[in-house]
């Protein structure tokens, strides 16, 4: 009789188990008919060029199957390829929003649109992104970081800039040294264009504390000394950035020979030009000596100083220079007037800077290149490509 009872109570329940389990299989069904259509009906509308339909049914697809966010994510990245920014905020707008997806999700979606943002011009926007990732995603902080940093920099909020840096070193342990001396060099220089005087001083105080070698900061200090009337400051620290880095003392050249000419110390002018064709001067370095030679009254002894030099270190730059200055002593000469003008129009084309990171090109010594966004990455030596490119 027991036996009968539980026989009777159990059919009834494994009969509703049963019903339960089909009709869940049934919804399942319809759920998988239905993200099947929705995608067909996509693909369709975007086929048909009706893209914005089309990002509407997609959105509607991830509401039924939160499993096909990287379907949008690979969408949104071919419109922001194209160009059609909207679309691609549009649809990782939608991801950001959705509370129901992770939020390992979410922060990349929110990564992204930051991306659309910037692509499109929207800085501002873009900012918002980057600031509210690097305050929510421990795995985005620091390329939030990088991003906001690059926003700044572009902008030329340079103070802003400069705190972004020292959080990202801080935070990374990425040594951020020259970038944010370069910055403080860029503030300094800012404050000198609106006659801030006192704050170009503390500023470049503070580029040489985080970087007591950097060059730029030191050819900035010159120009202030000699704006103050402090000539052999002035001529010391020129002459420093040359001890530093051979290389780099190209860029003073001009700066220590013009200021020894205008304080009346000529002879020491000519001597220090001089000594520049010595071996292991640069090409740039002997153009710039030429031209200063000449003009106070001493070409032929830079005509021949550059022709020794020739034999040693041949350069299109080292021979326009001497072809300049014989052209100068001798101004009918048509033959040199030809040859002149060749030179003059070759090397427009074929002497460029180049950054040793991303290898873009230059006629202006840059230090910060426009191509990688990294800083003194251009060497202040002008590279030869006769082939143009």
């Amino acid at each position: 009789m027991d036996f009968e009872l539980w026989y009777l109570i159990l059919v009834p329940l494994l009969f509703a188990a049963g019903w339960f389990a089909r009709s869940f299989d049934i919804k399942e069904k319809q759920t998988i008919a239905n993200e099947k259509d929705t995608l067909y009906k996509g693909v369709d509308l975007l086929l048909s060029n009706k893209q914005d339909q089309a990002i509407d049914a997609f959105i509607n697809l991830v509401k039924l199957d939160p499993d096909t966010v990287e379907m949008h994510f690979s969408l949104a990245g071919l419109f922001r390829r194209r160009g059609e920014f909207d679309r691609a905020i549009k649809i990782h707008n939608v991801l950001v929003n959705r509370e129901d997806l992770p939020k390992k999700i979410r922060s990349r979606a929110l990564y992204e649109l930051g991306e659309d943002y910037l692509k499109a011009g929207l800085w501002d926007r873009a900012e918002e992104c980057f600031l509210k990732l690097s305050d929510t995603s421990e795995s985005y902080k620091t390329i939030a970081r990088k991003e906001l940093l690059h926003i700044y920099e572009t902008e030329k909020e340079w103070q802003k800039a400069i705190d972004e840096a020292n959080i990202i070193q801080r935070q990374s342990g990425e040594d951020q040294s020259t970038r944010i001396a370069q910055l403080y060099c860029e503030l300094t220089q800012q404050n000198l264009y609106f006659k801030n005087f006192k704050g170009a001083a503390e500023a470049l105080e503070k580029a040489l504390k985080v970087d007591p070698n950097n060059k730029r900061a030191l050819i900035i200090k010159g120009k202030m000394l000699k704006a103050k009337g402090d000539i052999d400051g002035a001529l010391a620290t020129w002459k420093q950035v040359g001890q530093i880095s051979p290389v780099y003392g190209t860029l003073v050249v001009e700066q220590i020979a013009s200021l020894l000419l205008e304080a009346g110390r000529k002879e020491e002018a000519v001597k220090y030009l001089e000594d520049l064709f010595k071996d292991g001067s640069t090409t740039d370095e002997v153009d710039t000596a030429g031209i200063l030679l000449g003009k106070v009254g001493n070409s032929k002894e830079a005509i021949t100083l550059i022709q020794e030099h020739l034999k040693t270190q041949p350069t299109l730059v080292a021979f326009y220079r001497l072809i300049d200055l014989r052209l100068a002593n001798e101004p009918e000469n048509e033959s040199l007037k030809q040859l002149h003008g060749l030179l003059k129009n070759m090397l427009s084309k074929a002497v460029r800077y180049k950054c040793t990171k991303c290898g873009f090109a230059t006629r202006k010594f840059l230090w910060r290149c426009p191509g990688c966004h990294q800083w003194e990455t251009f060497p202040p030596v002008r590279q030869e490509n006769l082939s143009g490119k």
